[in-house]
């Protein structure tokens, strides 16, 4: 007889009765309200669009949180390691019951928030750990959830949350100064927090797992075999996550120690998510119409560099604002174009892994150099160090590919 696993005052039990197990999740069905479709769907595109305000909430009050904890550069980018490793490691625990997941991905998002509100110097690093892990959950499960939902529509669905998740981190730089203008880093976590548990306790009384689709493979050795895609596609896998989160994370810091306005500094944050959003929006257009994979990866590789240079080398406040939007520009359909190309090979979700290893490591790294020459523009030399090898690598895969991005026979 199969054993199951029931949850009873928060804590997981082994079931010796897997029947009542059935029973009880009927009953809670039975009488449970079932609220509208567009209800439902607009709860879980909030919820999403939260977990993008979380990615960039770091980032966008660092300089706050320096201060705050007195925090070196090492330091901080080992805070962004922590959180983004949780990421990652929350993507592979997500188990075939959805809304099970999503439900403790929120809630642990929501711990992580107060944790972060309420942390001393030193128990900041354990409270980013679990709000990383938390988000990592969330997104994850909400994206299987609504595919699963939608099934035949599955590719637009998954547009708009992608959609959805970039307008909330593009908000967020604008919300954090607004609200530390008023309140302070605490209050916002803290407001993040309740958010998050209110959307865990809607979906612990309202959502449902769909009827079908709920597979999902078993943890084994053989998810984390790489050998299934050469290695050059392995490397810049890492690349654009990485370059994404080490700038996302950072850009606030630098524009600060460099030009001291709060205004530059919100819409330096701003500038980067908006060009990501923007770009993933257009090339999803241009890609629907002109099936050009390989010329808007090349093109988007090359702007990468050009705004990383320009960035780096700008004293001015123009000049980094138009580096920074090109650098979230072109990175935008980079991640998805090379995903593709990876899926082609295999489908086996190491590949998801490899690219939150990235995420995790550059901001870290970045941060270590930042201390160690006591310059953060020094230490922003690793994400562009990291574009240009992506460029070289990126090339190198676009010869190997068609024009509508399909892979050629021969590796």
């Amino acid at each position: 007889m199969d054993s199951k696993i029931t949850e009873v005052s928060g804590q997981a039990h082994l079931s010796l009765r897997p029947e009542s197990c059935v029973i009880m999740e009927k009953s809670v069905q039975m009488y449970s309200p079932s609220p509208p479709r567009f209800l439902s769907q607009t709860i879980i595109y909030l919820g999403f669009a939260a977990t993008g305000v979380g990615m960039a909430l770091p980032g966008s009050v660092l300089p706050t949180l320096l201060a705050r904890w007195s925090l070196a550069d090492r330091q901080a980018g080992l805070l962004f390691f922590l959180g983004w490793s949780g990421s990652s490691l929350g993507a592979l625990l997500v188990r075939p019951s959805r809304v099970r997941s999503l439900i403790l991905g929120t809630l642990l998002a929501a711990l992580g928030s107060f944790g972060m509100a309420f942390s001393s110097r030193w128990s900041c690093f354990p409270s980013m750990a679990i709000f990383g892990l938390g988000l990592g959950m969330t997104m994850t499960s909400a994206s299987l959830l609504q595919s699963a939902r939608n099934a035949e529509r599955r590719g637009a669905e998954l547009n708009r949350l992608n959609l959805v998740w970039a307008l909330g981190a593009c908000v967020c730089p604008t919300l954090a100064e607004h609200s530390l203008r008023i309140a302070s880093a605490r209050l916002i976590f803290s407001l993040l927090g309740v958010f998050f548990a209110l959307v865990s306790l809607w979906i612990l009384v309202f959502e449902r797992d769909p009827a079908t689709g709920l597979a999902i493979p078993r943890l084994s050795w053989n998810q984390w075999n790489l050998t299934f895609w050469p290695l050059s596609l392995v490397i810049v896998i890492l690349l654009p996550t990485g370059i994404e989160s080490s700038m996302g994370g950072w850009i606030a810091a630098y524009v600060q120690r460099t030009q001291q306005t709060i205004a530059t500094t919100v819409t330096a944050g701003s500038c980067f998510w908006f060009g990501l959003m923007l770009s993933r929006t257009l090339a999803s257009t241009i890609l629907l119409v002109r099936r050009s994979e390989r010329l808007v990866l090349v093109q988007s590789l090359f702007t990468v560099v050009a705004g990383a240079l320009l960035l780096i080398a700008s004293k001015a406040s123009v000049g980094i604002l138009a580096g920074i939007f090109l650098v979230g520009f072109g990175l935008g359909p980079i991640y998805p174009l090379l995903l593709a190309i990876a899926l082609q090979y295999s489908e086996n979700t190491a590949i998801f892994f490899v690219a939150g290893v990235g995420s995790a490591f550059f901001p870290w790294l970045t941060g270590i150099v930042s201390s160690s020459t006591s310059s953060l523009r020094i230490g922003l030399l690793v994400p562009l160090s990291a574009s240009v090898l992506m460029l070289a690598l990126g090339l190198r895969l676009a010869a190997l590919t068609s024009k509508d991005g399909l892979i050629q026979p021969q590796r």
